[in-house]
């Protein structure tokens, strides 16, 4: 059951003849490991981890919206100012998922359903604890899933492992209704009847903040 708060009007944004992808933005773990909602922690004075990979994502002219997968009761609080005129202005839609405590394949359900609600063709997912995720990554995966080969997913790469972010074509999506638990949509690619890229990224990329120690570490890198 997907639960919508903010209902919204698709904008035509779709650029001529390319296929139609919107962002899938999963912010609705747990923390658990953190003890606290890591998306208000701060990076830099006034910049919330939750909100930094976001307005990435909102900066890509090539997602018609961005759909913002949360836990209820979510308040909301760690969205920065550029994301609440995003959702003004219906570019950005908030989705609750109810089961996200059962794990990520939940929440990746729910933003994967409200893709298809929107008829898009690709949805590319991010996790709201990236803080290091590029612009022109995002841009790279795209052109690859674009380039004319009918791939069903384009992932980035960690040393031939593929991670989040990535794309995952509408073919998948059935297959992505049933997982359950904490699977996520790598226990497809190995499957023959998909077919997708990798495509290499820097190792910083990868980074998530799940512990204390790694927030201190990001706090060091992070450059606003």
């Amino acid at each position: 059951m997907v639960k919508v708060v903010e209902k919204v009007k698709p904008e035509k944004m779709v650029r001529s003849g390319e296929k139609k992808i919107v962002g899938v933005y999963l912010a609705a773990g747990s923390s658990r490991r953190m003890g606290t909602a890591k998306q208000s922690l701060e990076l830099a004075e006034g910049i919330r981890l939750g909100g930094i990979a976001l307005l990435k994502a909102l900066s890509c002219a090539a997602f018609e919206q961005v759909v913002v997968v949360v836990r209820e009761g979510d308040t909301l609080t760690w969205l920065p100012e550029e994301a609440r005129h995003e959702l003004e202005n219906s570019r950005c839609r908030i989705v609750v998922c109810p089961e996200a405590s059962l794990g990520m394949a939940h929440s990746l359900r729910t933003g994967i359903q409200a893709a298809e609600e929107l008829e898009a063709e690709g949805a590319m997912v991010m996790l709201a604890d990236q803080p290091f995720i590029e612009a022109v990554m995002l841009d790279g995966l795209i052109d690859a899933y674009e380039a004319g080969v009918e791939y069903d997913y384009v992932a980035s790469g960690d040393k031939g492992i593929p991670k989040p972010p990535v794309i995952l074509g509408s073919r998948m999506w059935s297959a992505i209704a049933s997982l359950e638990g904490d699977a996520g949509a790598r226990a497809l690619f190995h499957l023959p009847a998909f077919r997708g890229q990798i495509i290499e990224a820097a190792e910083l990329t990868f980074m998530d903040i799940d512990t204390a120690q790694q927030y201190e570490e990001a706090k060091t890198i992070y450059k606003p």
